[in-house]
């Protein structure tokens, strides 16, 4: 989809609902956070005196306790609180502002492309009890109401909630939940509340308009759900018990995807509808159809009955979309509608889609599948669990990552490489598209510093154990063909045409063995299959993705749904041989998952939901404690298998409230490692300090900062013209000293200091800035403020930038007028 199109908004925090008597308190107590601050880094100094130390632990003490006493204090006023909570309107500034992709949401509201909205606002929870106001009772902003809208999985992983003027859901609810009431939910007995919520935010995912989907030649029918038979270790949830055996697992293969006709699309493509989502992947089941009529001399085939029962003849109904009903998230609550003799007189999937037209619902589309693959990096994860690599053999696999921080600087392919002017980058910034251009512009010194800062970055992320590899994310897709034996032939035991232990994936025709990856990457997950190429499966599995076989265990090893799930496809004969040393006796996991309890939806329930998923756990603190028993002396698989597991309960927790209790015995084996420290590259993958992490050990990713290189770029001639900036201009003779062009450069010059005043930093996203768009954005108002002739500003700026100053500071320039250097 176009990055390009994004919407702003604000993002603020449960503070900004303060009133005047809980605003006190919160500025006592944020300069109490400053005053400890400054105590603490004091504390850090080097060569400091044992009686300053307890001088400052003395005061860091009682500041501890007025901070405590304050928090009470606040707890209480909090809790008084009865009306309907204000938005602060000091709280609404640039820095709040953070930029969001197009989506049915914002396109069904109405709000236009690069604009401020104040429509939409995102609430980032700090205070529970302040959320616990505003979703029961809504809150009020320049006297308009705003009500609890939804939150997706990632929002409620990092305590954020949307909020929407009340008076616009009013006006669009029947649009974005295609006709369907809470009244209508809570009638059917309710549903579980955070899978309703996210099935909600469906319509706030980034997506283009799909503008030639025809629901009208759409279906749903079952999934494919077959038992596969193979050896696991199957973990009891009570016992901790772990114990290998042969059994039949129930495997829904597919678990989110669904067809569609070649001729309506030749790529792998997600979509969203309103409560459906997943991936649809083009197969010809119109042409398997004629063939099995052809082969039986007959016209047998081609009649399915969908979801609700009502029989559809694919070919003469011209049926161009098969959604599953694992895609269809909210169907049981669009239920056939019967007369009183309960004959059918309207079936549940035409309910739908008489709503969907009737009030203008939106298909949209997303991820399509790309043009072109470029290899990809390995993680820390996946390489971790390799234990018994040699320092040779990393050597080897690092070989081409240490190839291209050494390379920055005099090889020119690898300069626009890493600057990410590459065919496979469809949305290149404008510098990037400048330099494509123009690849002088590759010996300017701005172009110089970034490269610095890339292969900085390159080179930390090497020791983090990120490793370019000979492989490619693809998205999972299973075995249509088979898919179509179950639906079409009525086979409940399809054959298919991949085998157990089988894969195709054309990526890599003349590969024969493919480590399939997949992220998180805990226990040992590396699926080492034989791909597999003939006429047979070119001629039915025509995409990029990676498909897998109806009888093989891989979606239990990989945890995946084939939803969208992507596989880092690798193909390098050494790792792969590396990989399935290491996978000696491993065999997937299992436990039985809980299901998930129904709720009427109200306010009230609403509010516990997300707070029950707040409280769930976190599961990045799982993750971390399974990366410290990778990277300890001696690996204990076993209790990797367990926290694996309780990884699985927790992110199922805020569905389920349920998680498995630890037996004390085990959780003494367990705690051997948990407490230790985090392992030594956390300080390059995590930014931990040398006092948050052990000591270095020669785990595998460890070694890594032994073999990954750390040296000054060595700017050597690559074959190109000398820079000249005039290239970049409209009118190359433009005269800075005029009254006009320095009052421009005196703007330029104080809005470029002040950004990093208004920098707003996202601590979830690695301080990605989250309103930078906006802020370049304003610069760039604001400086055609002075003179409105944008290719007279742009040509002002560059002459004084590139030709009086050359400064090697330009960010602001290029994010602010990109588009017109682009078109000079």
């Amino acid at each position: 989809m176009a990055l390009d199109k994004q919407i702003h908004l604000y993002m603020v925090d449960t503070s900004c609902f303060y009133n005047e008597r809980e605003m006190k308190i919160h500025n006592k107590l944020n300069r109490l956070y400053l005053f400890r601050q400054t105590l603490k880094k004091r504390k850090n100094k080097k060569n400091i005196e044992q009686k300053v130390i307890r001088k400052i632990d003395k005061y860091i003490t009682n500041t501890n306790r007025r901070i405590g006493n304050l928090k009470d204090k606040l707890y209480q006023e909090l809790q008084c609180n009865t009306g309907v909570r204000k938005l602060n309107e000091d709280c609404i500034s640039i820095k709040n502002v953070i930029s969001m992709f197009e989506s049915t949401l914002t396109r069904t509201l109405k709000i236009p492309i690069d604009t401020l909205t104040t429509d939409l606002f995102i609430v980032q929870t700090y205070f529970f009890d302040v959320l616990k106001d505003i979703v029961l009772n809504g809150f009020i902003y320049k006297g308009e109401k705003y009500i609890y809208f939804t939150s997706s999985a990632g929002q409620i992983r990092t305590k954020k909630s949307v909020f929407i003027k009340e008076s616009l859901f009013k006006q669009h609810h029947n649009t974005l939940m295609c006709g369907l009431t809470i009244d209508d939910i809570n009638s059917q007995g309710g549903v579980n509340i955070n899978k309703y919520l996210a099935y909600l935010a469906l319509c706030n995912s980034a997506t283009d308009e799909w503008v030639d989907f025809n629901i009208d030649k759409a279906i749903v029918v079952d999934d494919m759900e077959t038992m596969v038979e193979g050896v696991v270790d199957f973990i009891s949830d009570k016992t901790y018990k772990i114990t290998r055996k042969n059994m039949q697992v129930p495997i829904e293969h597919t678990d989110g995807c669904g067809m569609i006709l070649p001729r309506k699309s030749k790529k792998n493509m997600m979509v969203r509808l309103p409560w459906i989502k997943g991936l649809l992947s083009p197969f010809s089941f119109d042409e398997f159809i004629h063939i099995a009529n052809k082969n039986i001399n007959k016209d047998q085939y081609g009649k399915v009955k969908d979801i609700y029962g009502k029989e559809w003849d694919l070919i003469k109904d011209d049926i161009e979309v098969i959604f599953t009903k694992s895609q269809f998230k909210m169907w049981r609550y669009y239920p056939n509608k019967v007369d009183e003799n309960g004959k059918i007189i309207k079936y549940g999937w035409d309910i739908y889609k008489e709503y969907y037209k009737k009030y203008n619902c939106q298909a949209g589309k997303c991820n399509e599948e790309k043009d072109i693959f470029e290899n990809s990096e390995i993680s820390y994860q996946m390489l971790q669990t390799l234990t018994d690599i040699t320092y040779k053999e990393l050597e080897k696999i690092c070989y081409k990552t240490k190839k291209d921080i050494l390379n920055i600087g005099n090889d020119r392919k690898t300069m626009l490489k890493v600057l990410g002017v590459t065919k496979s980058n469809l949305n290149k910034n404008y510098l990037q598209q400048a330099i494509e251009i123009y690849p002088e512009l590759l010996n300017d010194t701005y172009s110089k510093k970034i490269l610095k800062d890339v292969k900085r970055s390159m080179t930390k992320n090497a020791w983090a154990g990120k490793i370019k590899v000979n492989g490619k994310y693809t998205f999972i897709i299973p075995d249509l063909y088979a898919f179509c034996e179950f639906l079409i032939l009525g086979d409940k035991n399809p054959k298919g045409l991949l085998q157990n232990g089988e894969v195709y994936c054309n990526l890599y025709r003349k590969v024969d063995k493919l480590d399939c990856l997949r992220s998180p990457h805990l226990f040992r997950e590396h699926a080492i299959r034989k791909n597999t190429i003939d006429e047979e499966k070119d001629k039915w599995f025509i995409t990029k993705g990676l498909y897998t076989s109806c009888h093989d265990l891989i979606s239990r090893i990989l945890q995946f749904d084939v939803d969208g799930d992507t596989s880092l496809v690798v193909a390098s004969k050494d790792f792969i041989e590396i990989a399935e040393r290491n996978m000696q006796d491993i065999v997937p996991l299992y436990y039985e998952m809980k299901t998930a309890k129904k709720e009427l939806i109200n306010n009230n329930t609403i509010y516990n939901g997300l707070i029950s998923a707040y409280k769930g756990g976190n599961i990045g603190m799982i993750s971390n404690d399974i990366t410290k028993v990778w990277n300890s002396k001696n690996v204990d698989l076993d209790v990797i298998k367990l926290l694996c597991m309780e990884s699985n309960f927790t992110i199922d927790y805020a569905k389920t409230l349920y998680k498995p209790k630890r037996p004390p015995e085990l959780n003494k084996r367990i705690r051997q490692y948990t407490k230790n420290k985090v392992p030594h590259f956390f300080i390059y993958a995590k930014n931990k300090s040398k006092k948050q992490v052990e000591e270095r050990n020669n785990s595998t990713v460890n070694m890594l900062r032994s073999i990954i290189p750390n040296k000054n770029i060595d700017f050597k001639s690559i074959g190109l013209n000398n820079f000249d900036y005039k290239m970049l201009m409209d009118d190359s003779d433009v005269d800075i000293t005029t009254d006009n062009a320095i009052k421009i450069i005196d703007k330029y010059v104080e809005l470029d200091l002040k950004k990093y005043f208004i920098i707003n930093k996202d601590e979830d996203d690695n301080d990605k800035i989250k309103n930078i768009l906006y802020m370049y954005k304003i610069i760039r108002e604001d400086i055609l403020k002075v003179n409105t002739n944008v290719n007279y500003v742009t040509d002002v700026l560059i002459e004084y930038l590139y030709g009086y100053k050359e400064s090697n500071f330009k960010t602001t320039l290029w994010s602010s007028f990109g588009d017109v250097i682009v078109e000079n």
